[in-house]
This record gives structure tokens, C-alpha cells and sequence, in this order.
């Protein structure tokens, strides 16, 4: 008795070892994208559309055909600009037989799927059993159109994607992906510069950390390069010289990864000489449904300046521009100019000037592209 009761709990958990699976592979599986162009879709013809997720579908034991396959692709969304809360924003349920196993992708899922069919890779024409499509509330869809037609992409908000095949007799195995899937995506936003920046010119450390702040997508890349009043005219001009970071130059940014600053101790750059200026950008890369996107921040420079130097900016500008022996000749003991500190609000034609117009500006004079006519002190 003993021995039956051994064999058949043998047997038993022999045939349950061995259950039939739907075994699924993402080839690609669903990206977590940046920015989704809606531009990039044609929802006419779906062959038009970039590939956002393909998954092929077999069974682990080749037993084809398999009835009453069930796929169910399903997306929700939340997004409190719209007032959408977990709403569906499209459910699609397909059943099919399987002959052989099926590779299908979001180009595959458009309204004339029904009439064009899929091929299976024995070659076999599937039509679809039966296929449906629920999509959002009319009154909803209408605000989430304005919106898309208006930013061109999806708006800010959390999205869930859903996949789910089964079949009667059969588990449904994912295998290297997960078929549940959230999606945060914020509207990529402007890169400020926090330090050095404007308020931040003159920095006493020849290993200052930059530091800058954004939204969105969070892929940092670097540049820095001198800025030399005499042979640039602006600090963009700066930005087309040999960089100080990368080191040695390679023409183009840094990637620094995730991180929003970058501590210049911690990297092989250049070194940063006291009394110099430079000038440094940031940009950020998104991906989209299309190709990567880049966005840039503004350009500041800096001078890099002794700890405790009392030298004022304006005169740090004209240092630059006169070089240190011509400055101390005109600011230095009994020079001239002795004892003038910092400049009073500088206009041009009756606009303010910033430190960088004020640089730009000495520049066109040394260079004779102005002349002075007067000069009045008080």
C-alpha cells in the first residue's frame, strides 16, 4: 500500500513539474522613455510607428496548435494636471489560436490589424479570433488631445502598462522582463546653473564643485573652458576653444551621469589657474520615442580668484583684459588709477551692462573696434 500511495504522489508531482507554459520574451521589452512624441505614431498604419515593445509568444513544449490564446495589452494613467486618476487609456484583448510561435509589436496593434492579420514564424497568416479595443472616456480623450496637441508629447504623469497572456491548460511565464510596468514621465525643464553663476563670479577655490538643478530626464553631460577676454568675444566663443574638462579635449560634453554637480577634485581635468576666467555649460539628454533629445543650459563664466583677495570684479575684468603687468602699472602703488575700486552701474545707449557685456565690451576696446572719445572721473 505503501509503495502505491510513493508511486502515485510520484506520478503526481511529476505531472505537476511538468505543466505546459506560455513562455513570452521581450524583444524589445516596453523603454522607460523620457519624452513620448505622439508626431512619432500613425494610428492608421501602425508599420509606420517606431518599435516602443515587441514580445514573441511560443509554448515550452512545441504542442502547436493552442486554442483560445488570450493577449491582453493594457494602459492606465494618472495625471492630476488632467484629472485623471488610474484611468484606462486604451485596453486591447486578443484571441487567437497559436500554430507556431508569434512575434507581435505595438505596430502590429493598429485599427486594421483585424483585416491585415499577423504571421506566425512557420509562416501561417493569424487572424485574430476576436479582437477589441476600450478606449478613454470621449470627454477625457478630448482634454488629453488639447494637451498632446499642444506639448507634442504625453503629459507629466505616472503611466502602468499591462501585459497578460494565457491560454486554457497553460501558465503564463515572462522571461528577462517584467509585464507590469510603471512609467514616470516629467516634462523636461530649463538647467540653472547654481554655482558658479550670476551672484557667484569670482570663486577662491581651484576645485570648486558646480552645481545646477532640473526636471525631467537626469542623463548630465559637462563642458568648461577658459575664457580669455583677449581672443574670445563672448564666453559662447569660450565654448568652442580647448575645454579644461573634458581633458584632453574631444570636442564635446562630459557625460556625469545622474548626479546634478560635479565636485572638479573627484575628476582628471585641467587644472584651474588662479586669476583666470572660465566659462561652462551643462546639458541634459532625453530619450523619446524618436530620437534623443538634448537641451542646454545658459553659458556663465567665472574667475577663479585668491582666497581673501580684495580685488573687485570690475577690476578682475580689467586685469583680464590688460594683463597683470599693464593692470599694476595704472592700479597698482602710485599708479594713476590707485585706490579706484569698484565700478559704478555701467549703461550702454541707456541698457545696464552685466560683468559679461562689460567683458565683451573692454574686448571691442582694446581691440580698436571702439574708440573712446572722453573719459570724465569724479
Amino acid at each position: 500500500m505503501k509503495k502505491i500511495l510513493y508511486l502515485t504522489l510520484t506520478l503526481l508531482m511529476a505531472s505537476i513539474s511538468h505543466g505546459q507554459n506560455i513562455v513570452v520574451t521581450a524583444q524589445p521589452d516596453l523603454a522607460e522613455w523620457d519624452i513620448i512624441y505622439l508626431t512619432d505614431f500613425d494610428f492608421e498604419n501602425g508599420q509606420n510607428n517606431p518599435l516602443i515593445f515587441g514580445y514573441r509568444i511560443s509554448v515550452d513544449d512545441e504542442s502547436y496548435p493552442v486554442e483560445n490564446v488570450n493577449l491582453t495589452l493594457n494602459m492606465t494613467a494618472n495625471v492630476p494636471s488632467l484629472d485623471l486618476n488610474n484611468e484606462v487609456l486604451f485596453n486591447a484583448q486578443v484571441n487567437m489560436t497559436l500554430l507556431a510561435p508569434i512575434y507581435i509589436t505595438n505596430r502590429d496593434l493598429d485599427r486594421n490589424v483585424e483585416s491585415r492579420g499577423i504571421n506566425d514564424e512557420a509562416g501561417n497568416q493569424i487572424n485574430f479570433d476576436s479582437f477589441t479595443l476600450d478606449m478613454i472616456d470621449s470627454d477625457e480623450m478630448d482634454g488629453l488631445i488639447n494637451t498632446i496637441m499642444t506639448l507634442g508629447s504625453m503629459p507629466s504623469g505616472n503611466y502602468s502598462f499591462t501585459l497578460l497572456v494565457d491560454a486554457p491548460g497553460y501558465t503564463f511565464t515572462p522571461e528577462g522582463f517584467e509585464p507590469n510596468k510603471q512609467i514616470s514621465i516629467v516634462a523636461p525643464a530649463n538647467i540653472d546653473l547654481i554655482f558658479p553663476s550670476l551672484g557667484y563670479e569670482f570663486v577662491s577655490d581651484t576645485y570648486p564643485v558646480f552645481e545646477w538643478n532640473s526636471t525631467g530626464c537626469d542623463n548630465y553631460f559637462i563642458r568648461i573652458c577658459e575664457y580669455n577676454p583677449i581672443q574670445h568675444s563672448s564666453p559662447e566663443d569660450a565654448m568652442q576653444s580647448e575645454a579644461s574638462y573634458p581633458y584632453p579635449d574631444n570636442g564635446t560634453f562630459v557625460s556625469v551621469g545622474t548626479n546634478a554637480q560635479l565636485d572638479y577634485s573627484s575628476v582628471n581635468g585641467r587644472p584651474l589657474e588662479v586669476g583666470k576666467a572660465y566659462a561652462w555649460q551643462v546639458k541634459k539628454v532625453c530619450s523619446t520615442t524618436g530620437n534623443d533629445q538634448e537641451f542646454f543650459s545658459e553659458i556663465y563664466g567665472f574667475t577663479i580668484s585668491e582666497a581673501g583677495q580684495s580685488i573687485t570684479p570690475c577690476q578682475q575684468q580689467l586685469r583680464n583684459v590688460l594683463g597683470d603687468s599693464q593692470y599694476n602699472v595704472l592700479f597698482g602703488s602710485n599708479g594713476p588709477l590707485e585706490g579706484y575700486g569698484e565700478c559704478a552701474e555701467i549703461t550702454l545707449d541707456g541698457e545696464n551692462l552685466n560683468t559679461t557685456d562689460f567683458g565683451a565690451l573692454l574686448v571691442q576696446l582694446m581691440s580698436g573696434a571702439y574708440e573712446i572719445e572722453s573719459i570724465t572721473t569724479q
